[in-house]
């Protein structure tokens, strides 16, 4: 399956290694705002090569669209766009031919497929995440047609045993920006850093947590059965690597489920925006937790590898929200009360 979504449907395709990697984007509405340069901007912050915490390939992540967009603004058509592979270094992955490599899903994909692209982990790769950033850029650009007001914001809030406070509302992504950790807390940023720094220099690895914010949400976003809106979110975190839990609610909440009833249900942002598989109108609060990259020791000494991947996950986690919110947006419109 490589494609996500029902109305506002995303199709990646590509490899780590091959001559590129791609998005099909269709279902988007004619005449919606889009320029080349803004599908850049969010490419920038998810490339590799940003600092010294991540990984050394150096790839400038360059976007072209191949259809669906004239004069600025959407057709209404499938839009196409590909971003080709400059900085392979292939060579470095041939002992993978005959060797798996330790917590990856090598044996597994083998055993499945019968055949697999070795280099840099081909389908697999975390670098299949820049399609979903393309993606996620054409859905913002219609969410703000119809939602002017949602804001989606994510930020690193672990690394390691180190957590940060929780920002207050109204957060921005230039904000977030500001450190190369992606961590808005100036009191852990610097050690959550270093101990990347220690962590790359020893062939180990660093997880933790992503939180995930959206302001500005109408009320009634989801379905209150088999679509819940906390479902299909969990179903778009869930399918990016490394992703091992996602929490919907305050980020207290595995501290307040030990309360009973009447003290946990008194406070109004017990809910984190959701209630009855619905968007309440309030802001949407989620907990994104991370494993440590299984690439270690040598394997991560020889090649180019995140060290940790959090900070550069920060826009692929906001991509798959904003991906979830465009297809419910559209169902939105569709109700009969929305004319």
């Amino acid at each position: 399956m490589n494609t996500f979504g029902t109305l506002f449907r995303l199709t990646t395709f590509g490899e780590s290694h091959g001559p590129a990697l791609g998005s099909v984007i269709d279902g988007c509405p004619a005449g919606v705002p889009l320029e080349t340069a803004r599908i850049q901007a969010a490419l920038d912050r998810r490339r590799p090569g940003q600092s010294t915490i991540t990984t050394a390939r150096s790839e400038p992540d360059q976007v072209e669209i191949l259809s669906g967009v004239f004069e600025g603004k959407t057709l209404g058509t499938p839009i196409a766009a590909i971003v080709r592979n400059t900085n392979q270094r292939s060579g470095d992955y041939d002992k993978l031919k005959a060797e798996d490599r330790p917590g990856h899903a090598d044996a597994v994909w083998r055993e499945r497929f019968k055949h697999r692209d070795h280099r840099g982990g081909g389908r697999t790769s975390g670098r299949e995440t820049l399609c979903r950033v393309i993606g996620g850029t054409i859905a913002e650009a219609y969410l703000e047609r119809q939602f002017p007001k949602v804001s989606t914001v994510a930020w690193v809030s672990q690394v390691g045993d180190l957590v940060s406070a929780v920002p207050e509302l109204g957060l921005t992504r230039a904000q977030v920006d500001e450190h190369p950790t992606r961590c808005p807390d100036p009191v852990v940023r610097e050690e959550m850093s270093r101990r990347i720094l220690v962590a790359k220099e020893a062939g180990d690895s660093l997880g933790g947590s992503i939180d995930v914010r959206v302001e500005g949400l109408p009320v009634g976003l989801g379905e209150p059965i088999f679509g819940k809106i906390k479902a299909l979110i969990a179903q778009a975190l869930g399918s990016v690597g490394a992703v091992t839990g996602v929490v919907w609610g305050p980020p207290d909440l595995l501290e307040r489920i030990a309360q009973p009833g009447l003290q946990f249900h008194a406070r109004k942002d017990t809910y984190g925006g959701i209630q009855g598989g619905l968007t309440n109108g309030e802001p949407m609060f989620l907990r994104v937790y991370f494993k440590p990259p299984a690439t270690l020791a040598d394997h991560a000494k020889g090649g180019r590898h995140d060290p940790c991947i959090m900070p550069r996950a920060v826009p692929v986690l906001e991509a798959m929200v904003s991906l979830v919110l465009a297809d419910l947006a559209l169902q939105f419109n569709a109700w009969p009360h929305s004319t």
